[in-house]
């Protein structure tokens, strides 16, 4: 063996053991959950922090997988929760501001915090239908199942937007109180061009497929009626909306309103 490679071989075998570990980082899912294991985490005295960057801004529901100690307080981006834990897991509902550079701070007992977990939530609420009206379900009270779809507060846009992924998607949860035949009504924009998408709207026990029209701009709003499904029970339902194929672009949603057929 040449004296050089000699000299060079015991350091080989010592390089691996120097090298820094490789932390896990969060893991983003399909319908937008944000996982992030404690390998992640920086602690720093009595605090844990946790970064990363959002796809999106929006309402989630920030859930420990683990154990959370007594008395465990979180902040995102230095603000509290928007509402306060129901579940044992839950350290509260938080509202993400915007979407890019994201803290998530731990104060408190965190070590049986083994990840946290943000769940995309409801910004509006469910709906239950007053007894023979129409059930209007409004773009605030969807839950959104994907990493870019999100509702738009601005007051000229009042919308779900951003569907740039065509396997994201909204989810209405309601309650009906009068059983029978419904129309449906979808509120929708599109811009100018972008129109041709296929969708299809589900809800009990329904599809509705339709294609998406072009509106001259995401927020020239415009009523479609896509035919009826019958509601069979007083029972709680769920709609949603999906796309089964995109064009250039897909759409606006405002709102989406079921209306008894007489």
């Amino acid at each position: 063996m040449h004296p050089f490679i000699r000299l060079l071989l015991p350091a080989c075998l010592v390089l691996p053991l120097l090298l820094p570990e490789v932390a896990a980082k969060p893991t983003f899912e399909k319908n937008g959950e944000v996982m992030i294991p404690r390998a992640d985490f920086g602690v720093d005295g009595g605090k844990a922090t946790a970064r990363f960057r959002a796809t999106r801004w929006g309402m989630y529901d920030l859930m420990v997988e683990g154990t959370a100690g007594a008395g465990l307080k979180a902040t995102l981006n230095g603000q509290g929760p928007v509402e306060v834990p129901s579940l044992p897991d839950q350290l509260g509902r938080y509202y993400m501001k915007k979407a890019g550079p994201c803290v998530i701070e731990l104060n408190g007992i965190a070590e049986g915090v083994m990840a946290l977990r943000l769940v995309p939530a409801c910004e509006g609420k469910d709906v239950v239908q007053e007894k023979g009206k129409a059930i209007e379900l409004d773009a605030r009270d969807c839950r959104i199942s994907g990493v870019m779809l999100r509702y738009e507060p601005n007051p000229k846009k009042l919308c779900i937007g951003f569907w740039g992924n065509p396997n994201d998607y909204p989810v209405w949860n309601y309650t009906v109180a009068t059983a029978g035949k419904y129309e449906v009504i979808l509120t929708q924009g599109c811009g100018r061009g972008g129109g041709g998408s296929r969708a299809v709207l589900e809800t009990g026990g329904a599809s509705l497929e339709f294609t998406v029209k072009d509106t001259g701009g995401y927020q020239n709003w415009i009523d479609v009626s896509l035919g009826e499904v019958t509601l069979e029970k007083a029972t709680p339902q769920k709609l949603t909306v999906k796309v089964l194929k995109k064009a250039r672009g897909i759409m606006d949603i405002r709102r989406i309103v079921l209306k008894p057929v007489k």
